[in-house]
């Protein structure tokens, strides 16, 4: 079973806040980004695994929601990427948020799965 506790890509980012060249602020954006992509791709793959286990239709509501919510944070890394952003707190906060969403709402789909449909 995946860990559902994991806070995400980068909890702190002090790297980002305390950089003080524009050159190494842009590096730490970089790599919360590529931390945060394989966060999504992580969720991508659970989303894929819950899709071939959905054959009834029954989580279409919190399917639809999951993708939402992976291109919504998609969408922020790829705002941040383009701004650099002197600090991420702000977005980390509605990171951390969507990415809360995505556990809640896999949550809810897994509990709709039969066990043996799901994880092996």
């Amino acid at each position: 079973m995946p860990n559902m506790d994991y806070p995400g890509p980068c909890p702190s980012c002090m790297g980002i806040d305390g950089c003080p060249t524009e050159t190494g602020k842009q590096e730490a954006v970089t790599h919360y980004c590529k931390g945060l992509e394989m966060e999504l791709n992580t969720w991508k793959a659970r989303l894929y695994d819950v899709l071939a286990s959905d054959k009834s239709g029954d989580l279409a509501d919190e399917i639809i929601l999951i993708k939402s919510t992976v291109k919504e944070i998609e969408a922020i890394a790829e705002q941040m990427q383009g701004t650099c952003p002197s600090s991420l707190s702000d977005q980390e906060k509605v990171i951390g948020g969507k990415l809360e969403d995505l556990r809640v709402h896999y949550t809810k789909a897994l509990e709709v799965i039969a066990p043996g449909w799901f994880g092996g």
